[in-house]
């Protein structure tokens, strides 16, 4: 049976149309990026700024809202769960991985804060956790999975539920020996963790949502399979034009919904009025994906009946 804390993520049909915003040293390079700056010419106050307007223009159009403690932070500490910039009904979801990158890369590794007082954000109002797995078929792969089972077992006992995010890459040997297969690994990944009892699973999107329709929900439903619980997809590496088709194919095969980031606001990074950009582009957006959701997404209540 579905956990019934993931209620306060929902919307009233019972699927998920959440935002992610806990990006951070990516994050700071997009912004970099699109300016023409240094990661060095992007300070930590416009990481938060930025992350503030994104939570408050479209915050209120979705049913979750997904940010990390070290940039916002203060909404994360806010009593009521948030309540004051994303709304009554949109429930907060605090990110709970501690990330290190490797030289030339981003993201390298993702590991269970458990410093985090996850009892005291249930406290607070907060909806849910969230922890991202790296997942990579190495010597460190138990490793990763013991977090993951730290994680869930954390957020059980925290009154919290629990999102597991599994997102997959090569090995530097897979890479040398051009061997690697994300499609299965995907498979793989999704069966591991979601066997460890997340109240929720976070997968990437098949073909990076570029293949044919019907070839994508047909590797959606063996994720549907996969796992005992529902899940939700991401839009990491899948272009703004094609993430709509993806989540209606996702979703036909059997996903609650999504829970994206960079397709709903990375539009906004590159304009002189990021606020306007998010109001008249991010939220039509949003809007045209809700209603994606609504026609072809399974209620999480469904799972397992």
């Amino acid at each position: 049976m579905p956990d019934p804390g993931l209620g306060r993520l929902a919307r009233d049909d019972g699927t998920f149309v959440m935002v992610a915003m806990d990006q951070r040293e990516s994050l700071r390079s997009m912004l970099a990026q699109t300016s023409e700056r240094t990661l060095d010419d992007v300070a930590d106050e416009e990481l938060s700024s930025f992350k503030q307007e994104v939570a408050a223009t479209l915050g209120p159009h979705g049913s979750g809202f997904l940010l990390d403690p070290a940039f916002g932070g203060s909404i994360l500490a806010a009593e009521g769960g948030g309540s004051a910039v994303l709304g009554e009904r949109t429930g907060l979801i605090v990110a709970a991985d501690l990330l290190t990158a490797r030289p030339g890369e981003v993201v390298g590794e993702a590991r269970f804060d458990e410093t985090l007082d996850l009892s005291g954000y249930a406290a607070r109002g907060v909806a849910a956790a969230k922890l991202l797995v790296v997942w990579r078929e190495d010597d460190q792969a138990d490793e990763r999975i013991a977090h993951a089972e730290r994680f869930v077992a954390a957020c059980r006992a925290a009154g919290l539920p629990s999102i597991v995010e599994g997102v997959v890459r090569p090995t530097g040997r897979q890479r040398e020996e051009d061997t690697f297969d994300r499609e299965a690994t995907l498979l793989r990944c999704a069966r591991a963790l979601g066997g460890l009892g997340p109240s929720l699973y976070k997968a990437e999107v098949p073909y990076f949502g570029r293949d044919d329709a019907g070839r994508i929900t047909k590797a959606a439903r063996e994720v549907t399979d996969a796992v005992p619980c529902p899940w939700v997809v991401l839009s990491s590496n899948v272009t703004r034009a094609d993430f709509p088709a993806a989540v209606a194919a996702c979703c036909r095969g059997g996903a609650s919904g999504l829970l994206a980031g960079r397709a709903l606001w990375t539009n906004a990074l590159p304009a002189a009025d990021r606020a306007r950009a998010l109001r008249e582009e991010s939220v039509p957006y949003l809007r045209e994906l809700a209603a994606i959701v609504s026609a072809d997404a399974r209620p999480f209540p469904a799972v397992g009946a």
